[in-house]
């Protein structure tokens, strides 16, 4: 590469001079091989030249060889007269071999030069075509782009919004009013009609188009003249496979807003329909005990009117709990889930939760066994009780008349492990998963209360906030009951080590 430049920058001037200062070692080839072997030598030196540099060179130092040649070695020596044609046919013969040699050397170094440019630019494309399927939005499709020019980073520049293009060399020698152009054309509007005339305006402001078929995404301009052998078609192509891969990610991401705007029409819908089905059904037997309170209040014993009045209050209660699961849904959906954590013991929550149920515990039994020696959570005790309420409270709803709900509590390795097991109809193991989704609801087993399915998906958005897992399994109990096999939630807590351990065994 250093010998090139030097030859480059040196060229005329070693092209004349060199072939007499060659003649001093040629003198001396003369003392040991005949006259006749000089030729070749100032051959090897033309077809040196011709690869090295460029074929005019090559001609120019044919004929200086050719001149140096006559002058000291073809009689009459000193001059550049030549009176036997045998030395005239032989300085001919030179000058037509240099010529054709050099001719050759220097076709056949372009060649070679435009093969390895061709393979270059087949590995470059290789390369970005590669990246280009993996793009997943418009910045990695540019960003692969300008991977792919890097190795032309000084006579190529892409203008891309935002981007300080303008400091470039190539754009810093343009003038004011081409790089309004360029800022405009980055702002062109695309239409059906303005994409045909893209190759109007390439052609215009010799600049490509980085685009899809609806805005431009960045512009390129590439002095190909200074990119010696680039092959035009290879690039054409290149250029094009990217603005495929640009429309091809305004496309995804079109059809993900729409997922997404048809995602949340369904949830809205959902939600409309959970909540006016849940709200209803309690509301109309608050309206209906108050109103039977009202109207008949003086006929009732005070029996019915408790009676009545504990109605109200259980469906105000169940009205609080289905406000209470939409909130935290909230809150978890817009990431607002703030975790105030604080030591508290597993038996204490546990407690709490039980004295919670108590309204729903009309036909069902709680029993929980708690390991002894349970090291202290440090959790948020509000919702890890939220979570583990709204647990026990699906597995009452499946749950028959008369059948428990265990609640067994223990340590595993690093965690806590707290699992809810009922007796109900069992869940499949294909649909275990589901019921975490918003607003799932089982349609199988014994519901004598309705539900928003926001229960389960609160409880394990709680969790996971707490760094946790909650999984389902069949009841390991009721293996045997085919009818009623039962399920089990499975919560798992890390424990953490409070700050007193921890100086504990630093010291």
């Amino acid at each position: 590469m250093i010998i090139e430049k030097t030859l480059r920058r040196f060229a005329y001037p070693i092209g004349i001079l060199f072939p007499w200062l060659l003649t001093p070692l040629a003198f001396l080839i003369t003392d040991y091989l005949p006259k006749t072997n000089v030729p070749l030598l100032y051959i090897v030196m033309v077809v040196f030249i011709a690869i090295n540099v460029t074929v005019e060179l090559a001609i120019i130092n044919a004929l200086s060889s050719f001149f140096a040649f006559s002058f000291f070695f073809a009689p009459p020596h000193r001059s550049i007269m030549i009176h036997q044609d045998e030395d005239l046919l032989t300085i001919l013969l030179f000058l037509l071999t240099s010529v054709l040699v050099g001719y050759m050397a220097t076709k056949h170094k372009k060649n070679v030069q435009k093969i390895r440019m061709r393979e270059f630019m087949t590995d470059i494309e290789l390369e970005l075509l590669e990246k280009l399927p993996k793009a997943l939005n418009t910045d990695d499709v540019v960003n692969a782009m300008r991977e792919a020019l890097q190795p032309w980073k000084e006579n190529c520049v892409l203008i891309i919004h935002g981007d300080n293009w303008a400091t470039h060399p190539m754009i810093r020698r343009m003038t004011n009013l081409r790089k309004t152009y360029l800022e405009e054309l980055l702002e062109l509007r695309l239409t059906p009609e303005m994409i045909k005339k893209i190759p109007e305006l390439e052609q215009e402001h010799d600049v490509y188009f980085l685009y899809n078929t609806r805005q431009v995404i960045g512009l390129l301009k590439i002095s190909i003249e200074n990119i010696q052998y680039l092959p035009k078609d290879i690039f054409l192509l290149l250029l094009h496979q990217v603005n495929i891969s640009l429309e091809r990610t305004r496309l995804a991401a079109d059809l993900e807003k729409e997922k997404i705007a048809k995602e949340n029409e369904l949830l809205r819908s959902a939600l409309l329909s959970s909540v006016s089905h849940d709200f209803r059904t309690p509301l109309t037997t608050m309206i209906g005990a108050t109103s039977t309170v009202i109207e008949f209040g003086d006929h009732l014993n005070k029996e019915e009117t408790t009676e009545l009045l504990k109605t109200v209050l259980e469906e105000a209660q169940r009205l609080n709990r289905y406000t209470q699961n939409l909130l935290d849904m909230t809150k978890l959906g817009f990431g607002h889930l703030q975790l105030e954590c604080d030591w508290v013991g597993v038996e204490e929550i546990i407690s709490v939760v039980k004295k919670r149920l108590k309204p729903l515990l009309i036909h069902n039994d709680l029993k929980y066994d708690i390991s002894p020696n349970l090291p202290p959570l440090y959790v948020h005790t509000a919702f890890l009780e939220q979570a583990i309420f709204n647990v026990i409270d699906n597995a009452i709803k499946f749950s028959p008349k008369g059948a428990s709900i265990d609640v067994d509590c223990f340590k595993e390795q690093d965690k806590i492990i707290i699992t809810i097991c009922d007796q109900g109809t069992g869940i499949p193991e294909d649909e275990r998963e589901k019921v975490f989704e918003r607003f799932h609801t089982a349609e199988k087993g014994d519901r004598r209360r309705s539900g928003s399915g926001l229960g389960l998906t609160i409880c394990q958005g709680m969790i996971m906030a707490h760094g946790g897992k909650v999984s389902i399994h069949a009841n390991p109990r009721r293996l045997a009951d085919k009818k009623n096999p039962g399920c089990c939630v499975r919560i798992e807590l890390p424990i953490t080590e409070s700050e007193d351990k921890k100086d504990q065994q630093e010291h």
